[in-house]
């Protein structure tokens, strides 16, 4: 049984992380705005690729496949994409730990592309221009062993991806539950979040949480390992994905504010999102807007 387990986790972290759950949007058709072009910083024209930083293990949004295993796809990936072939440029994925994106804005990578949450920790050193509106979902393993209750969290032991929104989270409300004389919440850090279902499925932690589609899609592969549970309270609420810019560029971000409301005024943005099943969820990207939290 114990082998068996083993071999689920290991097949499912195969599935999140290097399998395509579609074929994606073929960018190939995009035509160069030239007044667009014209405004792309002199570095990254003369570069000729724009460069976005992702940890590029967040299926659907980014991941790892291919022939070698070794090649960048996903949502994410195809609007890095469509934004550079609105430049007349190429678009480059470059894979790094989660939370070493955005302290290398400006010097590694052009953007990040990776599913940020936008939040007002963040905006404090990056800009962040909106491109998606979505909420989050808990996996557990299947059947629940564990009895975890998504709506008291205190006292259980919880897989989580570190420098995300969700851990941020975790953390105030274990420090609710610890204020509280409440028993507080083990948190088993992560470098991937594929690597956080992996201990799930295996029976390692009585939950994790991410994104809906992120967590829908690792279910879905888990061959009925892992389940979803609602998440409630901030977690349940929908929140705000935007593309993080240097924060001492605002000529940048405003360059991809405008180019993503291109992209959603000639409907290129729809289909991108249609080919991987998802709708759109905004109707303008703006730039550093009000959030909660």
């Amino acid at each position: 049984m114990l082998a068996k387990t083993y071999i689920t986790a290991a097949l499912l972290l195969h599935c999140v992380s290097g399998v395509a759950w579609a074929e994606g949007f073929d960018t190939n058709g995009i035509k160069v705005n030239q007044e667009l072009a014209a405004r792309v910083p002199m570095k990254i024209r003369e570069a000729g690729v724009l460069v976005g930083g992702s940890d590029n293990a967040y299926a659907p949004w980014s991941y790892l496949a291919g022939e070698d295993g070794q090649t960048p796809e996903g949502i994410d990936v195809d609007i890095g994409d469509a934004i550079a072939a609105k430049w007349g440029l190429k678009y480059e994925s470059r894979t790094a730990p989660f939370d070493s994106i955005l302290p290398a804005l400006g010097s590694k990578y052009d953007i990040g592309i990776n599913a940020f949450s936008v939040t007002n920790e963040r905006m404090k050193v990056v800009n962040f221009v909106t491109y998606f509106v979505s909420t989050s979902l808990w996996a557990v393993k299947s059947g629940n062993p564990t009895g975890f209750d998504p709506e008291n969290i205190c006292g259980t032991n919880l897989a989580l991806q570190t420098g995300t929104w969700h851990e941020e989270q975790v953390t105030l409300i274990n420090n609710e539950c610890v204020a509280a004389g409440k028993p507080a919440i083990t948190i088993l850090p992560f470098g991937l979040q594929t690597e956080a279902l992996t201990r799930v499925a295996a029976g390692g932690a009585d939950a994790t949480i991410s994104g809906d589609s992120q967590i829908a899609l690792a279910v879905k592969n888990s061959e009925g390992t892992l389940e979803t549970m609602k998440a409630f309270g901030v977690m349940g609420e929908s929140g705000v994905n935007g593309i993080p810019v240097p924060k001492d560029d605002m000529e940048l971000t405003q360059l991809v504010a405008d180019t993503l409301n291109d992209l959603i005024a000639d409907g290129t943005y729809a289909k991108l999102m249609a080919a991987w099943g998802l709708t759109v969820t905004i109707d303008k990207a703006e730039i550093n807007p009000k959030v909660a939290y």
